[in-house]
Formats: structure tokens, sequence, C-alpha cells
């Protein structure tokens, strides 16, 4: 199996490559060009490269100079010309300042990060940022200091669907934002997400010089919603683990019915959205699905479960090939895992079947820490296969690689078809799984239709595709994880 060091250097070496040069492309109003790193020369931009945002920013002579961002094209600003995209000849800018990143986000559009690696900084629309990363949105400024400041303006291209902002009434038009002062933090309108009882926005701590997330509750207290949410906030105060997206600050304004909970914010959008447009190989899936289990079995060590894992709801620490997960999104999360409940929650295509049978059956129960090794066991499935071992097409038997890339929250085949197969436990293990024989093997001891069968977390972990690259697996690990 290829270290995490190896497959980096291989693909910065292909994304480094620069091409031939040209004269600019004119485009609208601005100049379209990609910078070379040597003598931020004009070049005609890679034709591979989908244009997903651009930094705009006034060269020294006052012209306008647009650099393309684009998927899998990292993009590095600093003073040295061998390291760097762009240029800036300036002794107080560092040799490799800050690193702009692109991936797709959960609701189709672009997910722009900046991650700064300077001594002295960068400011985003004024916020100093220092040794941590961000997330860039439409209309942000960003600015480089130095003996004369760089400033860039980030336009998205790619845009996705809008969310509406729960806190922040009216929602600000395009390429502006509001902030709110909660506590140390100041709330921006910027939205990463938003349902009908929550809402996630970007944050800044003015007092770490880092971004994170807010994610902002409804809490009715005549409808006792505080205490549920401040169930989910207990949990996860006495929660810590590199693979656990951890609460940073809870502020709780009863009077408004709100209740702000701060996250360590993740770069690299979430798993889902990953798979959905790299096909991962067998060494990437498997590093992933160690961390998986590693996050698990801290949660069940300490007699929590999950209760809705699922690609959405594992968060990608920041981009890059074979990175570090985050397990999130503890609403349903439950203390006291190994006891019975008859409450049943959860994703229904990611639910076991004693899960399934208890949501028709009120008088049946089920036990979480089982529930969370079947969710487990389909997320592998599906991040070796691209397809879902219980939600498809009928016609589209024969699996194809592409067939499981259609929205994360829409199901291909309808409820009762895919609780059906769930309660069966009938899984077509095609083609496929024939050159990966010992993946195969765990994937179905976690797809046990009996819970008390099936494979616990630590047995995972001790499975034998696990256990063949554990020395090559905690290597890689403890590299990813070295600055938690």
């Amino acid at each position: 199996m290829p270290s995490v060091a190896e497959t980096i250097n291989s693909s910065r070496r292909q994304l480094l490559e620069p091409p031939k040069c040209a004269k600019p492309l004119k485009t609208a109003n601005f100049d379209v060009v990609n910078i070379s790193k040597s003598t931020n020369q004009v070049e005609e931009p890679v034709a591979t490269v989908k244009e997903c945002a651009k930094l705009i920013t006034l060269n020294k002579c006052g012209k306008r100079e647009v650099i393309v961002l684009g998927l899998g094209r990292p993009v590095t600003i600093g003073r040295n010309p061998r390291e760097c995209t762009y240029v800036i000849h300036d002794r107080i800018v560092s040799n490799i300042h800050c690193k702009f990143d692109v991936v797709l986000s959960s609701t189709g559009g672009a997910l722009v990060s900046c991650q700064d690696m300077s001594t002295n900084g960068i400011f985003i629309n004024g916020h100093r940022l220092h040794k941590s990363a961000a997330i860039i949105m439409d209309g942000d400024e960003i600015e480089v200091p130095g003996h004369t400041s760089t400033l860039f303006s980030c336009v998205h291209s790619l845009k996705g669907s809008c969310e509406r902002v729960s806190i922040f009434e009216p929602t600000p038009p395009q390429g502006c934002y509001k902030t709110v002062k909660i506590g140390c933090y100041d709330v921006m309108s910027h939205c990463l997400g938003s349902g009908s009882f929550a809402s996630v926005h970007l944050s800044f701590d003015s007092l770490s010089f880092k971004q994170v997330a807010c994610k902002t509750i409804v809490a009715r207290p005549r409808k006792g919603d505080l205490q549920k949410v401040m169930s989910e906030v207990n949990i996860l105060r006495g929660l810590r683990h590199p693979n656990i997206n951890g609460i940073l600050d809870v502020v709780v304004n009863e009077n408004a019915g709100w209740v702000h909970i701060f996250l360590e914010l993740c770069t690299g959008g979430d798993l889902f959205s990953y798979i959905s447009r790299h096909k991962l190989g067998e060494a990437e899936a498997k590093f992933i699905s160690y961390q998986l289990f590693k996050g698990v079995e801290y949660l069940h060590n300490r007699s929590v479960s999950h209760r809705d894992l699922k690609p959405e709801n594992i968060l990608i620490h920041s981009p890059g090939p074979f990175p570090r997960i985050q397990i999130a999104d503890f609403g349903l999360a439950r203390a006291r895992a190994y006891q019975e409940t008859l409450n049943v929650c959860g994703t229904v295509s990611y639910l076991p079947p004693e899960g399934i049978l208890a949501l028709d059956n009120k008088e049946l129960g089920y036990v979480g820490m089982p529930a969370d090794c079947w969710s487990a066991g389909v997320i592998i499935y599906i991040m070796l296969t691209g397809t879902h071992p219980f939600d498809y097409c009928e016609a589209n038997s024969n699996y194809s690689q592409n067939s499981w890339n259609d929205s994360s929250q829409v199901s291909i085949a309808s409820e009762e078809i895919i609780k059906t197969r769930i309660i069966r436990g009938s899984v077509d293990y095609f083609d496929i799984w024939n050159s990966i024989p010992e993946a195969k093997i765990l994937v179905e001891g976690l797809l046990v239709r009996e819970p008390s069968k099936r494979l616990t977390v630590q047995a995972a972990l001790e499975a034998r595709w696990i256990v063949i690259n554990s020395k090559e697996l905690l290597h890689d690990y403890n590299e990813r994880i070295k600055n938690f």
C-alpha cells in the first residue's frame, strides 16, 4: 500500500507541471490567466481545469490579474518562485505564505479553502488568520501583509443551491455579509448549510485567530428543545479525538431561543462529496475506513453511539488525498449505547435490519453500537464500489461504478424497497469483490443480519484487511494527526 507521502509527492509533481506560455485570454472585464510560478507571466489555462473560482488582484502596474482556481489544482502564494504559483516579491511575505484548494460542496458549489502557512498570517475580511485554515466565500477579500499589502478578491464561478439563513434576516445580498458578536466570536452571515431547526455559519475566534463553525439551533423552552440540544452538547463536551468533530464552546441565549455550538472547522467538505468526485482506490478507502473505526471505537469505549453514520456526516478535515476524517453531527447520538432503545432514528438506507423492523413495530427496540457497525459496513461498501448495497435501481443490477453520484439526500429506490432489501440482508458482491477478498470478508462481517453476531468495531480493526497494512496505516495516521 503506498504511503500518504508517496501519494502526495506523486500528485504534486503532476499538479506543478507548468503549461506552455501563451498570450492572455480576455473574458468579460477580467484578464483570466494562470500565473507562472517564476515570473508571474501570463500562461494559457490548462484545458482540463474546470474553473470553480477566481482570485482577482491588481499588480504594481495597476493591471488586473486573475488566478483561476479549479478542482485538484492547489494554488500557492508566497515569495519563493520555485514553490509558488503566484509570487509576491516582498521580504515580509513568507516563502510559501498561503495555499488555496477547491473541493465540491454538498450543495453542488465550490468550497474554497485557504491554509495560512506564514509567519505573519493573513487577513480575511479584516479578520486575522494565523497558522490555520479558513473557508473562502464568494466576495471575500484576502490580504497578504507586506511592505505593500496584496489584496485578493474571491469570486466563485461554480455556485451551489442557495441556503436560507436563519439568524440573519433579511439574507444579505450576494457578495455582502453581516456579522453578529457572540461571546468572543464574530459569527458571519456566510452559511455553510441550514435546515428547519439549525444552521451552520462561518465564524472567527478573535482570541485564537482561527475560523470556526457555529451551529445555531432553535431551542424552544416550552417544547423541551433546550434539554434535547443540551443532551447533544453534553455528549460532545466529553469527547476529544482526532476523528471526532470536537466542540470548542457553547453559548446559550434562552430569551432568543438560540443555542450556538462552536465547532472545529473542516475545510475539505464531506465524504459524500469526496467520493462522488474521486474514485477511491483500495488503499485510500482502507485509510479512511481505519480512521472511521478509530473514531467509532473511541465512542463505543465511552458507551456512546452515533446512530446516524453516513458519508454526509463524515467531514474531510482538509483537502488532499488520503485525508484525515472527522465524524460529525451528534444530534442523534446516545449515551449508554449498550442499552436497547425504542427510539429509532437515523437515515433509512444506513439503518440495520433490527432498526428497520423497529420503525414499523414500536414494541421492538435496537442497540446503537451494533447499528453503528452496520452503518460503517455500508459506508465501506460504497467507498470500494461507488454503489450503495441496498439503494439502487433494479435495472442497474450490474452496478455501474458511477451509479452512486446523485444528490446525497435523494434515494434511488423507494424507501419501502430499501427497507425490504435491508431486512432480507441480501447483498450482491459482484465481480470487483473477487479482487479484494479480505475487504469482502470484513464488509460481510459488518453487514450480518443478527446484531449479536455482527462484528464489533474492535473486531473490525483486527480484520485481516486492516492488519496486513497495520504498520503503514498507523504511520500515515500519526502523520495526519500530529498537529492535533
